[in-house]
């Protein structure tokens, strides 16, 4: 659970009858609200899209005597739409990025727009809030301009360091720009390239930056975190532009950062982008993915958990398959499971499962997530690879949830289609997340 975005507030919300004479309205609804919320012309349309789509969908699947709630949603630097609903029926399998649109029947044609709706949007999250209410939310980010494309002069850092927990809008824009120009060959947040996605990102509460500036006032280093659950912070530096003193200020940011959490649920920290190496001993590595690139070898991609508290413990579900790759990890973590296995017992499963697909272009990456079971998750995880390699996506990665039972069985269908668990991290989801890899040729 994230914490609350300061503008939370900024909702606006519809309920109708899901029948087709109320179309006009929803959309006419969708697209008014997020432009009103501060949504630019060309992201509002998309979302109007989208909700046009799925509310003709809905016209068909939700039961004729409840109606759809629809809520606009402001997160400052994106808009979200949510749509609830019962269903008496739910059969979304269009909304993979996999569906090509190639429809023959009356039903197909239907999805069609459901393949449109997934595909105009940036993120779109499915999930069942009560038995048979469904939630269905898309959201659109705001465009920004890319940071400036010039180099500043490279003064030297001025005697002197203030740590400042609060720093301003051009404080704020000076550190995404330095981390900009500095990123190499390696996979990190693209949103440092829009500084002023960066302000943003932190007016919403979303992010939070520190910043270590110098006598001079420039940003001689920064650090991001972000609560990833209410239980688990990942942090995005420290970021140092001074060399010279890269273990002072590197340090003094980490510190600032632990400080600033240690009133809160957190128990831990996890770094997914690297660390510098002054403050690597304070961490343990939690695992390594590959980067795959067009040339060269591949890089490696380590990853770091820090605790802050005494780990509480908690059950997670898994299939026997990854049951010893679980207990190695969780022994060597010291972290307290307990690993239940899930077994098919003849329960009938029916309709299309849905993966989420995260795509990541500047990386040649994409994260796959389930939101939804059904029938039919082996021949989906090979749509999705065919797919995605076809398109040219180099690193697939697919992350499951061990507290989301229904997520255990796809475990042997990924381990038998070259995907292999490369680390988990605690407490990012209802339980900890278990990243797998894929491989063009087993590891």
């Amino acid at each position: 659970m994230n914490p609350p975005n300061r503008h939370s507030n900024d909702t606006l919300g519809l309920q109708l009858p899901a029948r087709p004479p109320f179309l006009d309205v929803a959309t006419g609804f969708v697209e008014s609200s997020v432009r009103a919320l501060g949504m630019g012309r060309e992201e509002a349309l998309k979302l109007r899209l989208a909700a046009e789509e799925i509310f003709s969908y809905l016209t068909s699947h939700v039961r004729p005597a409840e109606p759809v709630d629809i809520r606009a949603v402001n997160g400052l630097y994106y808009g979200r739409v949510e749509f609830r609903f019962s269903v008496a029926a739910l059969n979304m399998g269009a909304l993979n990025i996999t569906a090509t649109g190639q429809f023959e029947s009356d039903e197909a044609l239907a999805e069609m727009g459901l393949v449109i709706a997934s595909r105009t949007v940036d993120r779109l999250r499915i999930t069942e809030e009560s038995r048979g209410r469904i939630c269905l939310a898309v959201e659109k980010e705001k465009t920004y301009p890319p940071s400036p494309d010039r180099t500043p002069p490279r003064a030297p850092f001025r005697d002197g360091l203030t740590i400042q927990r609060t720093p301003d809008a051009e404080t704020l824009k000076q550190y995404a720009g330095e981390v900009a120009r500095g990123r190499a060959d390696s996979p990190g947040p693209a949103f440092f390239d829009y500084p002023g996605k960066v302000v943003d990102m932190v007016a919403a509460g979303d992010n939070e930056v520190i910043a270590a500036v110098d006598g001079a006032g420039r940003v001689a280093g920064g650090i991001l975190f972000r609560f990833l659950t209410e239980r688990i912070v990942e942090i995005v530096g420290p970021h140092v532009f001074d060399p010279s003193r890269e273990q002072e200020i590197a340090e003094a940011l980490l510190d600032a950062a632990i400080a600033a959490v240690a009133r809160t649920r957190a128990i831990g920290l996890v770094s997914l982008t690297g660390l510098p190496e002054p403050v690597r001993s304070q961490f343990e590595p939690l695992g390594s993915l590959a980067f795959f690139r067009d040339e060269g070898p591949a890089l490696a991609r380590p990853a770091w958990y820090r605790f802050l508290h005494e780990d509480p413990g908690c059950p997670v579900w898994t299939n026997g398959a990854l049951k010893e790759f679980l207990e190695r990890e969780y022994g060597r973590l010291f972290l307290a499971r307990d690993i239940r296995e899930v077994q098919d017992l003849g329960e009938t499963l029916k309709g299309s499962s849905i993966f989420s697909a995260e795509i990541r272009r500047e990386w040649s990456e994409v994260v796959l997530r389930p939101l939804w079971p059904g029938d039919d998750l082996a021949a989906n995880v090979e749509r999705h690879i065919r797919f995605l390699r076809e398109e040219g996506f180099l690193n697939l990665l697919f992350e499951i949830d061990l507290g989301v039972s229904w997520q255990a069985p796809l475990v042997p269908v990924l381990l038998g289609r070259r995907f292999s668990p490369g680390m988990i991290i605690p407490f990012a989801g209802q339980a900890d997340l278990v990243v797998f890899q894929y491989h063009e040729t087993r590891p």
